[in-house]
């Protein structure tokens, strides 16, 4: 019940819209029950000629209407059609207030869950897929209106309308009245008896419904390589498995939906025909006259109704359940990376960076990072090298906090990065990745991620200092350009170049470079990396790097071997000592280090 009532919190912003949806049900229910009323009066009294009720011949009299004939019924039957118009437009406007309020609840509810979602780390989406996330904020947010429709506005109307109805039932023919208030907790049995298997048929058909998603999404992403690898028709083929599975989910919930909705429909069979046959005898007896009985019918008829909407409560709130747990579940989760209450902000950063003995792995077995202790100076450009899946990226996600160590702590300017509001922390870096994300939007939008408040001068005078503006100028609308989903549309050295506009703009003390050049011809490599050198300054920098190329001109260079610093220092340092370094530089340049550390140098002299 717990998640239920965080449900209800939605509603309470539209206080004022659920008051007037109260008073439309009440308006609406009375008005159902007037409906029949115009029917009985022209069958008993013009029909068969029994005395019209006392009020009716004074309203009559007052209106100077003959009190039977076919003037009486024509008025009767333009009763009935006012009653029935206003009910049809009480009813819509119900509907309207309620679709109004109900979707703001729902746009509610799924920005909560966006900025969850936003909030969680990148091991969490990682592990999960994006496609099973989406289907989170898109289609389980709808859950909230589901829910307070199935638990409060039908429910509300429904028993508004059965205390009226009853009520004018017993007046009728208490007997009668008491047959059919009887015959109703059968129809709610049903229900009761399928909830549980239903709420476990909506729990699989979600699960399968978000792997079907997950798939889609995963395998549009990566079209570039299920064409160039021609698997096409194996994606296809898991598609229809997908598909297979989502429908045979479908077919099981729909069948006890079914079986739900015949055992009802068995029950208002029986009860309509055991009222009929009672009602009968009561009109061939004279107890009760014909006008009364087709009343009581209706009434019997929307009676069955209102008791079909209290049976599918049950049924409904059980296949909700499904998604009210993930949403409860995304809701009530903490972020990995918690921000103490009342955090401050850390001001601009001087650069000054210090991993101190920290330990990190995301496997609680294996830590990928062992006892790493490093200090950085304001400015210093700092190369981490190193073989593939030794951790360096993940060292150099520690520092705007994408994780937090095991072990130790990470200082920026003395500060532990835990201390201090993690939004201040991300200001103070910028970052340029392997693969630059772009977005479908403007070229200078796109430049502006960091800094939204940029102005135009701002954004050129970074896409210049990036080298950026020469093929910027030559695109169709220059930086209003839109371009294609991740900039499909710019070749890979131009979107590099683009991601590199948008750190220096951010104007960040502290520069992230995570292979950078990595899938770069060797020409655009190097117009980057001077590029970079020529920006650089007084920027503390670090180089995540597997091409040894990429580093030379780096302050230190770190290597990390099995999670731990090997050795340190400076390019020529480290071809001197011949360790792990000058080995990784034989392997790439086929030639001894000596011989390229004499050659680096004797380069780099006259400069």
């Amino acid at each position: 019940m717990h998640g239920h009532a965080r449900l209800l919190a939605y509603a309470r912003p539209q206080g004022r819209s659920f008051a007037l949806i109260v008073v439309l049900s009440i308006l609406g229910s009375v008005l159902v029950t007037l409906q029949p009323w115009p029917v009985k009066l022209i069958v008993d009294s013009i029909l068969q000629g029994q005395p019209l009720p006392a009020p009716i011949r004074g309203l009559l009299d007052r209106w100077q209407v003959a009190p039977s004939g076919a003037a009486l019924a024509g008025w009767l039957a333009l009763i009935g059609l006012i009653i029935a118009g206003l009910h049809v437009g009480t009813e819509s406007w119900l509907a309207w207030q309620w679709t109004r309020a109900g979707r703001r609840m729902v746009f509610d509810l799924s920005e909560d869950l966006f900025a969850r979602l936003q909030r969680r780390s990148l091991l969490y989406h990682s592990r999960n897929p994006v496609g099973d996330t989406m289907s989170r904020v898109a289609k389980d947010s709808w859950c909230v209106y589901l829910f307070l429709d199935t638990l409060f506005v039908s429910p509300l109307h429904m028993v508004i309308a059965v205390v009226g109805m009853s009520w004018l039932m017993a007046r009728l023919d208490a007997g009668l009245a008491l047959v059919a208030l009887a015959l109703a907790p059968l129809m709610v049995l049903a229900s009761f008896l399928i909830g549980k298997p239903l709420r476990i048929a909506a729990q699989l058909k979600r699960e399968v419904e978000g792997r079907l998603t997950a798939h889609l999404q995963q395998t549009l992403a990566g079209i570039p390589v299920v064409q160039a690898f021609a698997q096409e028709e194996r994606e296809q083929s898991r598609f229809e498995q997908f598909a297979d599975a989502a429908i045979r989910a479908q077919q099981k919930s729909t069948l006890l939906g079914s079986l739900n909705s015949l055992g009802s429909g068995l029950v208002t069979a029986l009860g309509t025909g055991v009222i009929l046959w009672l009602g009968a005898q009561r009109v061939l007896q004279g107890s009760l006259t014909l006008g009364s009985l087709l009343v009581f019918l209706a009434y019997l008829m929307s009676l069955q109704a209102q008791m079909k909407t209290l049976a599918s409560t049950w049924t409904t709130l059980q296949g909700l359940s499904a998604s009210l747990d993930r949403v409860m579940d995304t809701l009530n989760s903490q972020p990995e990376m918690p921000e103490k209450p009342g955090a401050p902000a850390l001001p601009r950063s001087q650069g000054r960076v210090q991993f101190d003995h920290v330990t990190f792995g995301y496997d609680p077995a294996r830590p990928l990072l062992r006892d790493i202790t490093l200090q950085v100076a304001p400015g210093e450009t700092i190369a981490i090298v190193g073989a593939t899946g030794v951790g360096k990226s993940t060292l150099i996600n520690l520092i705007p906090r994408f994780f937090d160590p095991w072990e130790g702590r990470i200082l920026m300017d003395g500060r532990d990065l835990r201390e201090v509001s993690l939004d201040s922390v991300r200001r103070q870096v910028a970052m340029v990745l392997q693969e630059p994300f772009l977005g479908p939007e403007t070229v200078a939008d796109n430049i502006a991620v960091g800094r939204r408040d940029a102005t135009r001068v701002e954004i050129e005078a970074a896409a210049r200092a990036a080298g950026a503006h020469g093929f910027i100028s030559g695109l169709p609308d220059g930086y209003d350009t839109i371009l294609g989903e991740r900039g499909s549309t710019l070749s890979g050295g131009e979107r590099q170049r683009l991601a590199i506009a948008r750190a220096l703009l951010k104007d960040a003390p502290i520069l992230i470079l995570d292979e950078p050049t990595s899938a770069l011809d060797a020409a655009t490599e190097q117009d980057i990396l001077g590029t970079l050198a020529r920006v650089q300054p007084p920027r503390t920098t670090f180089i995540v790097a597997h091409r040894l190329s990429t580093v030379r001109r780096a302050d230190r260079i770190l290597v990390l071997q099995e999670g731990q610093i090997a050795e340190c220092g400076s390019h020529d340092a480290l071809l001197a000592a011949r360790g792990p370094y000058a080995r990784l530089y034989e392997r790439q340049f086929g030639m001894p280090a000596t011989v390229a550390g004499h050659e680096h140098t004797s380069n780099q002299n006259p400069t």
